[in-house]
């Protein structure tokens, strides 16, 4: 037994003994593992180090880059060619110096480290698609910025020199496609779980400018397509413009009091024949088929009087109708309208200066509207008189204009103004040369929705049959509320027209302003027909008038739902006219609103709509 005890107390000690050896490291392993350690940690501490130092300097090369750009841009629209080159250079310098920092192997490597890796990928492909951007956009396009400005398109003895316009395309062309390239590539990179917050900030606002560039880019790809041929470079061009008088309301801004032939050929301009509206026409019939829509709402005189084509705010309807009508009056084919207003007119003027016109007065953007809209019917009584001194003072214009006499970057600024508020439109038969003028918003037509936003359209036209509606005054509200589980909001539209015509406006301005009570409406009244129309996936609610309940008539155009009522106001009286609607599946709340230009600037508000007040 005692010899037993002992064996097993010995195996105990052995086996006790082998596991102490297993817990215990001999002193050179342990102090290899240690220096491995070290060293890993040494390593990692140094790639940190490298990884923020490089995006330091990456940062610092790209906020300069974004400083430059903005200059690039500015001297671009100056028309500063050379300086622009210059500064497109130091651009692309800083950009390609960002990008080296963020494309070296360690840089990629953290790209795969889990979590935190998103951050160094996402910075990787941001930098390269800058860097593409900058050598097939950016650089291509300061190249040509000699060449193609505002300066270069400024006609010259009468005519525009276009061959800068066919030498600047491939540069454009390619920028373009770069652009769209860029802008798909970002639209594609999501990052992932784990991506700080400045790197997320970064991403979107880069591709909030790439996609501003793509546009600007697309649209001038689509402008300079088009541009030399509408110039009369492969054959002479004629269009018919529309002068648009605002004190008698149209959908699209005024009858069209006067209109004349401009006449490209290989970019010479020379202004044609010329002809008060009321000279044209009428006709028996519409001289193009009107569906019954358009009859419903504006009745066959839109086809039969040339100063009613734009009862309808679908433009290219009524310079569609304007375009036959005078092929039928005087025989000539024209190949596409514009259209501007006496509001266009005195923007044009701020670049031109002052024109001095054969009357003795002289017509600058400060009192252009006032003496072609009120002026005018004061000192010259004689109707013959008044369409004379419309058609002598546009042509004035355009001669200075022809002639070059203008300042070239306070033209653009001019006609981009005139465009932004719909004063400044066109029309061509050709879809191409079409599709150029709806990527520039001149169309005049749908009212403007997006694929984000939907919007109603107010338009406007005079009922009084006179010239009271430079005493009119617009203000409108639009707002929304969501008041049902299927997503669909409810809509209001409000509009206030408000007559600032004087007291004694029936006795004290001439008959041929107040209409003389011709057409049933008293003298000194401002009768307007009121059109809404609501974007196409709208359901009428209601109406109301001063807060009454208000039958209005209810049609279609073109798919979009149309609301119709008329207004009459004495001198200083206002009203209000409040409209609702259900708006489509995930509509926005708050629609947007767009309206005639006038011959002021409406008042635009959002209007407050809480869902007690929704009609059911």
């Amino acid at each position: 037994m005692h010899a037993e005890a002992s064996a097993e107390s010995g195996r105990r000690r052995a086996a006790g003994s082998r596991s102490g050896r297993r817990l215990r490291w001999p002193r050179g392993r342990k102090r290899a593992w240690a220096t491995g350690a070290a060293v890993v940690v040494l390593l990692l501490l140094a790639c940190c180090a490298w990884l923020g130092v490089r995006a330091f300097l990456a940062q610092k090369e790209i906020a300069e880059a974004q400083r430059l750009a903005k200059v690039v841009q500015t001297q671009v629209v100056a028309g500063q060619g050379g300086d622009a080159q210059d500064s497109a250079r130091q651009f692309a310098a800083h950009v390609d110096a960002g990008r080296s920092y963020v494309d070296d192997p360690i840089w990629s490597l953290a790209g795969h480290v889990p979590f935190v890796g998103s951050n160094f990928s996402t910075v990787s492909q941001l930098a390269n698609i800058l860097g593409t951007v900058t050598h097939q956009a950016v650089l291509p396009l300061a190249d040509v910025a000699g060449t193609l400005s505002p300066a270069s398109l400024k006609p010259s003895h009468g005519a525009v020199d276009l061959k800068p316009v066919t030498a600047a395309r491939p540069a454009i062309v390619q920028a373009d496609k770069a652009l769209q390239d860029a802008s798909a590539q970002l639209a594609a990179l999501t990052p992932a779980n784990g991506t700080l917050p400045p790197v997320r900030d970064g991403l979107e606002r880069f591709k909030t400018v790439v996609d501003e560039a793509a546009q600007q880019v697309s649209a001038a790809d689509t402008a300079t397509s088009v541009l030399p041929a509408m110039m009369g470079s492969d054959a002479p061009r004629t269009y018919l413009v529309l002068f648009q008088n605002n004190a008698e309301l149209r959908a699209t801004g005024g009858i069209p009091g006067a209109a004349a032939e401009v006449r490209v050929d290989h970019g010479k301009i020379s202004l044609g024949r010329q002809s008060a509206g009321k000279n044209i026409g009428p006709f028996e019939e519409p001289v193009l088929p009107l569906s019954d829509q358009t009859q419903g709402l504006y009745e066959p005189i839109t086809g039969q009087y040339f100063q009613d084509v734009n009862l309808t705010p679908q433009f290219p309807l009524s310079a569609r109708l304007a375009t036959e009508m005078w092929r039928r009056q005087f025989g000539q084919k024209v190949d596409g309208v514009f259209s501007l207003d006496p509001v266009a007119l005195g923007y044009l003027l701020k670049a031109t200066g002052p024109v001095k016109l054969p009357g003795g007065e002289t017509m600058d953007s400060g009192n252009a509207v006032k003496l072609l809209l009120s002026d005018a019917y004061a000192d010259y009584r004689v109707v013959q008189q008044k369409d004379e001194f419309f058609a002598t003072a546009a042509a004035a214009v355009f001669q200075k204009v022809a002639a070059g006499g203008f300042q070239p970057k306070a033209m653009l600024d001019a006609l981009g103004h005139a465009a932004s508020e719909r004063r400044l439109l066109g029309w061509s038969p050709n879809q191409q040369e079409q599709d150029a003028i709806a990527a520039a918003d001149l169309s005049g037509w749908p009212p403007a929705s997006s694929s984000s936003k939907d919007s109603f359209g107010v338009y406007l036209n005079d009922a009084t049959g006179a010239k009271m509606d430079y005493y009119l005054r617009e203000a409108y509200r639009v707002g929304g509320a969501m008041c049902r589980q299927d997503g669909r909001p409810a809509w209001q539209v409000e509009v206030t027209l408000t007559s600032t015509a004087p007291a004694d406006a029936a006795t004290a301005l001439p008959r041929y302003v107040t209409g003389g009570g011709v057409f049933g409406v008293p003298a000194g009244v401002v009768k307007t027909q009121v059109n809404v129309y609501a974007p196409q996936s709208a359901v009428f609610l209601g109406a109301w008038k001063d807060s009454k309940p208000l039958n209005v008539h209810r049609d279609a155009d073109g798919g979009y739902p149309v609301a119709q009522t008329y207004i009459s106001l004495a001198p200083g009286a206002s009203t209000t006219l409040r409209l609702q609607f259900l708006g489509g599946e995930h509509a926005e709340t708050t629609p947007g609103l767009i309206s005639t230009p006038t011959v002021n600037k409406p008042a635009f508000s959002q209007a407050a709509l809480s869902c007690k007040d929704v009609a059911r």
